[in-house]
């Protein structure tokens, strides 16, 4: 099983969605983006939080495609 990096951005998941990864240790979290990169540079927000490994999407970690929750209004 081979493991990427993962990160989560409040801003980014409610403007584009957020998938569900698998932790190497059976849980799972919400992603807002992926990288074979620690250092790799994502979105320009602040909230950029880094979650640490997951399963590869190849691998099965994917449980959850990217998918925007609809807000209040819609």
């Amino acid at each position: 099983m081979i493991t990427i990096h993962a990160w989560f951005s409040a801003q980014t998941a409610l403007r584009s969605g957020s998938a569900v990864f698998r932790k190497p240790s059976g849980g799972t979290v919400n992603v807002t983006r992926t990288d074979d990169d620690l250092q790799s540079k994502g979105s320009n927000y602040n909230d950029d939080i880094y979650l640490g490994p997951v399963v590869r999407r190849e691998d099965g970690g994917c449980i959850v495609e990217t998918r925007r929750v609809p807000s209040i209004t819609g």
